[in-house]
């Protein structure tokens, strides 16, 4: 299997062993995406709503880095530190999805790579 790994200067580089994505056949996978901005400043510290809505920038980024768009998102998952958050990144995600809308998962977790996060959003789409 040949994987192909997807990077793009529009979302802040990764720090560690890992791609934005990696293309394997027709799938495309996208690591977990936070609320850094493309110069590694968190965006919306205490604000679930524009977090969720950076991190679905970021993604969005990495879709068109592969030559893909959020129609192309066929699993989203969703990692909240509170799942109070969970209306609030829904919000976000109606801006950025359509019906049928992609299968999700939400799991609350006891915390992320940096304290201020509050989301974290990987999908897995088609291409």
């Amino acid at each position: 299997m040949n994987k192909e790994a997807i990077q793009t200067k529009e979302v802040f580089p990764p720090r560690g062993a890992y791609s934005h994505g990696i293309r394997a056949g027709n799938l495309l996978f996208i690591a977990g995406q936070v609320a850094k901005n493309q110069q590694g400043q968190t965006v919306g510290i205490g604000d679930p709503e524009a977090q969720a809505e950076q991190a679905l920038k970021n993604i969005g980024a990495i879709l068109e880095a592969a030559g893909a768009t959020f129609d192309s998102v066929v699993k989203l998952n969703v990692f909240l530190t509170d799942m109070r958050y969970r209306e609030a990144v829904g919000k976000a995600r109606r801006r950025f999805t359509r019906e049928p809308f992609p299968a999700s998962t939400s799991v609350q977790v006891v915390a992320l790579a940096e304290p201020e996060y509050l989301v974290e959003i990987e999908a897995v789409a088609v291409v």
